[in-house]
C-alpha cells in the first residue's frame, strides 16, 4: 500500500471502530470487589460475584471483624483488551465519625496498635496441564471446577521493582489484541476485556484506643494518575478481641538454607527471622528447616532457638508486631525428615542418649510445646520392622527420653500402634481411632492436601482449600494439619530436574516425579521477593511474597479462633450446627471417590462466619 491511502485506512479504521463503541486506547473500564475465598481469573468474564458477593453489594465494600483480626477484600479491576497503563488502588483509612479515629492510618509501625492497610497487585500464572489426581485430589469426582488459564496467585507490593508487579502497573493487551494489531488494516472488534486483581489486607486495631463501631473510607482506582473509580468502604469493628494465641496449628515447614540462596544480601540468621516473621503473621508455625530441627541436639543451638519457642522473638523489642505477639511457636520436631535418624540416633545407646537430651531441655525450658521425633517420613510395610526396633529403643529408656514421642507421616497402621505416638496421614485421619490416641496421650493429624477429604495444595485449587482445613480441624478435634513445604523453589531430588531452581513466577508445575507425575503449586505458598537464578524475574525486595493460599490460610485459623471464642460464649453444638451447614462432611468420613461435600465457594464460609459473630454477642 502507498503511503498516500494509510490516512484514508486509518480514517475507516476509525469510523468501524467508533461505530462498535469500541475505544482506540488503553482502558480501565470498571472495577469492583470480592471477598477473600475466591479466585477471579484474568480472562473470567462471567462470574456472578461481579454484581453481589458477600463483601460487596454493587457499589460499597462492607466488612466486619474483631480486634486483632486481619480482614481482606480483593478489588478487581477490568480494562479492555488493549489494556490500561499506570493502574494502582489506594485505600484511605476508614474514619470512626464520633472519635474520627482511623483504622490503618499511615506510617509505621507496621501491624501497629492502630491497624495498618496492605495492597498487594496479584500476579497470574497460566495453567495449560492440570494437575493430575494423585496424592492431590482422589479422583477426577472431587477435581476442581476450573483447572486450565491464568490463574491469580502471587502478591506482589507496590514498591517491587517497576514491571514486575510495583506500583503503577500496566494491564498489557490481550493475547488476541496483540496477534490483531500485527495487520494494522484488520479492523478491532469488540475488546476483550480483562481482570487485574489487588488485594486488601486491613490490619484491625489490636488496642481499644480504636472504640468499637462503624468505620467509613473509600477505595479508589487510578490509571496514569487520574481517579477513574471509587468504591465505598465501611468497616464494622466488634468490641471483641481475637486471641493472639492459636488454638489450632498449621506447621508449615520452609528451608532456611534455599531461602538463604535466594536473598544472598542476608546472613542466615536475618533469612530464618525473615521466614519466622511472615509465617507468624499469619498465624503458621514454620518449623523444621532451621538447623535446630535437622542437627543433633546441642545446647548453644537451643538457646539461640529458644526465643522463638518462648515468644520473645516475636516481640515489638525483636523487631516483631503482628498477630501472635508475645506468643512463641507450639511445635518442634526433632530431627526434620528423618535428618538425625541414621546419624545421632542410628543405635541403642545413641538413641537413648538423644532423646534424654532433647525431653531434659523442653522439659526445663518449653514444657508447653509440642515436641517429638521425626523418625521416619512416608514409610511403607517393608520399614515396619526398623520402625519398631528404633521406637523400641526410646519408649524402652529407663530415663527421661522414653517421653519423646515418636512422630511419621503415616496414617495410623494397626500393625505399628505400640510404636508411633503422633500420626499425620496424607489419605486423612483414623477417626475410629483418634479418641483413644487422646486419651494415651497421643494424636492423629492430617497432611498435605487431600481432595474431597479436605483441601487440596495445588495451585488449581479453589481459594477456600485452604480455609477449610482449619473448619475441618475444629470439626473432628483434630490439632494440626502439616503442610510439607512452603519454600519449594527448587526442584524436588525425587524427579529429573532436582538439580534445577524453579520458574515459579511463570511456570506452574513446581512438583514432578521420574514418572512425570504433575502438581502446579505443590509446596509454594511463600514467594522470594529476590530471584537471582533467573533475573528477569527479580522483585527487588529482600523480603518473602505472600500468596492467595497464603492469606486463606490465615483466614481459616482466624476462623477457628473465632469459632474457639463462640464456643465459650453458646456452647461447642451450636458452633457446630454452623459449621456443619458449610463442611458437613471431611476427612476420613468422604471416600476418596466422592465429589467435595463441603462448599467451594466464599461467600459460603462468609456468612457462615457472620453467624457465629452473632454468637459473640453485643
Amino acid at each position: 500500500m502507498s503511503r498516500s491511502r494509510w490516512p484514508l485506512a486509518a480514517a475507516l479504521l476509525v469510523l468501524t471502530a467508533l461505530a462498535a463503541r469500541v475505544p482506540l486506547h488503553a482502558a480501565v473500564v470498571s472495577a469492583w470487589a470480592v471477598g477473600d475465598g475466591e479466585k477471579i481469573f484474568r480472562y473470567q468474564d462471567d462470574s456472578p460475584l461481579k454484581q453481589r458477593n458477600s463483601v460487596w453489594d454493587g457499589s460499597t465494600v462492607r466488612l466486619k471483624g474483631l480486634y486483632n483480626e486481619v480482614l481482606a477484600f480483593q478489588v478487581i479491576v477490568e480494562a479492555d483488551g488493549l489494556g490500561a497503563r499506570a493502574v494502582e488502588v489506594a485505600v484511605e483509612p476508614p474514619v470512626h465519625a464520633a472519635s474520627g479515629k482511623a483504622i490503618g492510618a499511615p506510617g509505621p509501625p507496621l501491624y501497629g496498635p492502630g491497624g495498618t492497610i496492605e495492597v498487594f497487585s496479584e500476579h497470574y500464572i497460566r495453567v495449560r496441564r492440570p494437575t493430575q489426581p494423585l496424592w492431590f485430589y482422589g479422583s477426577e469426582a472431587s477435581a476442581p471446577k476450573r483447572m486450565t488459564g491464568w490463574i491469580p496467585s502471587v502478591l506482589i507490593p507496590p514498591d517491587a521493582r517497576a514491571g514486575r508487579g510495583g506500583f503503577p502497573i500496566d494491564i498489557p493487551p490481550t493475547s488476541e489484541e496483540v496477534n490483531r494489531r500485527q495487520n494494522t488494516l484488520e479492523v478491532i472488534p469488540a475488546a476483550t476485556r480483562q481482570n487485574q486483581g489487588f488485594w486488601v489486607d486491613l490490619h484491625l486495631p489490636r488496642d481499644r484506643s480504636c472504640p468499637a463501631g462503624l468505620y467509613q473510607g473509600r477505595v479508589k482506582v487510578y490509571e496514569a494518575g487520574r481517579t477513574v473509580a471509587e468504591i465505598k468502604l465501611e468497616v464494622t469493628l466488634l468490641p471483641h478481641y481475637l486471641p493472639d494465641e492459636n488454638h489450632s496449628n498449621i506447621w508449615l515447614y520452609g528451608s532456611v538454607g534455599v531461602v538463604n540462596d535466594y536473598f544472598p544480601e542476608l546472613s542466615r540468621e536475618e533469612a530464618e527471622r525473615m521466614l519466622k516473621f511472615e509465617s507468624h503473621r499469619h498465624r503458621i508455625d514454620l518449623v523444621g528447616g532451621s538447623a535446630a530441627h535437622t542437627s543433633v541436639f546441642d545446647e548453644r543451638m537451643m538457646e539461640d532457638y529458644k526465643p522463638y519457642v518462648d515468644g520473645s522473638a516475636f516481640t515489638p523489642e525483636a523487631g516483631y508486631s503482628g498477630p501472635g505477639q508475645g506468643c512463641g511457636e507450639r511445635l518442634f520436631t526433632v530431627g526434620c525428615y528423618g535428618s538425625i535418624t541414621n546419624r545421632a540416633m542410628a543405635d541403642e545407646a545413641s538413641t537413648r542418649r538423644e532423646s534424654d537430651l532433647w525431653v531434659q531441655w523442653f522439659e526445663a525450658n518449653a514444657p508447653g510445646v509440642v515436641y517429638f521425633w521425626y523418625m521416619i517420613d512416608e514409610p511403607g510395610p517393608v520399614q515396619f520392622p526398623w520402625i519398631k526396633e528404633h521406637a523400641g529403643w526410646v519408649h524402652d529408656n529407663p530415663g527421661p527420653g522414653k517421653r519423646l514421642p515418636v512422630f511419621t507421616t503415616r496414617e495410623y497402621t494397626e500393625e505399628l500402634a505400640e510404636d508411633i505416638d503422633i500420626w499425620a496421614g496424607g489419605r486423612g485421619v483414623n477417626l475410629e481411632q483418634l479418641p483413644a490416641l487422646k486419651s494415651q496421650g497421643r494424636d492423629h493429624w492430617f497432611y498435605n492436601g487431600r481432595r474431597p477429604r479436605y483441601g487440596a495444595v495445588i495451585l488449581e485449587a479453589e481459594a477456600v482449600d485452604f480455609r477449610v482445613n482449619a473448619w475441618v480441624k475444629y470439626l473432628y478435634g483434630v490439632s494440626t494439619w502439616f503442610l510439607w513445604e512452603g519454600t519449594h523453589w527448587q526442584h524436588n531430588f525425587q524427579g529429573p530436574k532436582g538439580h534445577l531452581h524453579q520458574r515459579v513466577f511463570t511456570e506452574p508445575l513446581t512438583f514432578i516425579s521420574w514418572s512425570m507425575n504433575w502438581a502446579n503449586g505443590d509446596g509454594v505458598v511463600l514467594y522470594p521477593g529476590r530471584m537471582p537464578f533467573y533475573p528477569e524475574e527479580d522483585r527487588g525486595l529482600n523480603r518473602l511474597l505472600g500468596s492467595i493460599r497464603l492469606k486463606n490460610m490465615r483466614r481459616g485459623q482466624q476462623d477457628y479462633e473465632i469459632m474457639w471464642l463462640a464456643e465459650q460464649k453458646a456452647g461447642r453444638d451450636k458452633v457446630l450446627e454452623i459449621i456443619r451447614s458449610v463442611v458437613p462432611r471431611g476427612l476420613n468420613e468422604v471416600g476418596l471417590d466422592e465429589p467435595v461435600p463441603w462448599s467451594e465457594r466464599g461467600d459460603d464460609y462468609d456468612l457462615a462466619r457472620e453467624k457465629l459473630l452473632g454468637l459473640l454477642g453485643k
